[in-house]
Parts: structure tokens; sequence; C-alpha cells
């Protein structure tokens, strides 16, 4: 039931992640990539009070890894495996040759392949946890004896149930 739940969300964020990552990575007009990044940088380091810890190409950094994040994590709620993270080092690859392509509109980074590639990571990660606890609860709701514990039984043989004082109706029995 959870895990079915995760599915669903996981689809809409998949279809959702990929369309946003695709306008991004592979648009040609760099400058308005980069203006973007920055304009976001400001906001939230400015927000978060550590403009001057962070620098727009740190954040750009940090980005890369982030965008990569929500994409893989749904991906591995959906099929759990770790190939997801070979998947996006291949992908990333081929944005950057795509890139590079351009003509000098985008700049090619092997950092951004190394970044985006941890990002698939960390969600591949993410999603392999969020997975395995939804599919545990899934089934120990699904088999309610398997999550109650479990009775006590006598470990003597012949002995009488606990509780029972020995007798029928749970009294001492009086015979002899």
């Amino acid at each position: 039931m959870f895990l079915r739940s995760a599915r669903m969300l996981a689809a809409l964020i998949l279809l959702a992640g990929s369309a946003g990552a695709a306008v991004l990575l592979l648009t040609a007009d760099g400058w308005a990539v980069n203006r973007l990044n920055v304009r976001i940088w400001n906001t939230v380091t400015s927000e978060l009070g550590i403009r001057h810890l962070v620098t727009p190409e740190q954040f750009a950094v940090l980005a890369n890894v982030a965008l990569f994040i929500p994409v893989f994590a749904a991906l591995a709620v959906l099929v759990p495996t770790w190939w997801w993270v070979l998947l996006a080092a291949v992908l990333s690859t081929a944005v950057e040759v795509y890139q590079s392509s351009l003509g000098g509109l985008r700049i090619a980074s092997f950092g951004d392949v190394l970044a985006n590639t941890l990002g698939a990571l960390l969600g591949v990660l993410l999603g392999r946890w969020v997975h395995h606890r939804l599919r545990t609860r899934d089934l120990s709701r699904a088999s309610p004896a398997a999550a109650a514990p479990a009775a006590t039984a006598p470990t003597t043989p012949g002995a009488a149930p606990q509780g029972s004082a020995g007798g029928p109706g749970g009294s001492p029995d009086d015979r002899g």
C-alpha cells in the first residue's frame, strides 16, 4: 500500500524532474543558465546568510549534484538497482559531449559529470532506502501475524498451558 503510493509519487517526480533537467542541461544558451544559477545562488545564500561562504561556482557544483538526486531517487523507488548510477554517468557524459558541440555556447565540464553522478548515487541510495522501508512496512501490514509477538509456548513437553494453573478452567487440579 505505502510502496504503491510511493511509486505513483516517484513516477510524477520522474516526469517533472526529467523535463526540468532536460531543459537545463540541453538548452543551448549557457549564459541564460548561468544567470539563473546566479539568481538562485543570490536568493538561497541571502536567505541562509551564507553568501560569504559559498561562491556562485561552488553553488553550481552543488546544483549539479542536487539536480540528479530526485530523478534517480524516483527511479530507484520504481526499480531499486545500482545500475542507475552507471546510467547517470553515461547520460551526463552524453550531455557534456552535446554541450561541447554547441560551438562555445555551453562549456562542457568533466566536473559536471562527476557532480551529476554523485547526485545520482545519492538519489539511488535514498530511493533504495525508501523502497526498502516502505516494502518492509507493507509486508508487516499484509501479514499481521508476522508482526505480532509470538505467543509463548511451554518449553516442557506435556506441561499445562501458561496461565492454566494446571487444571480445567484455570483452577488448581483437585484430583489427588
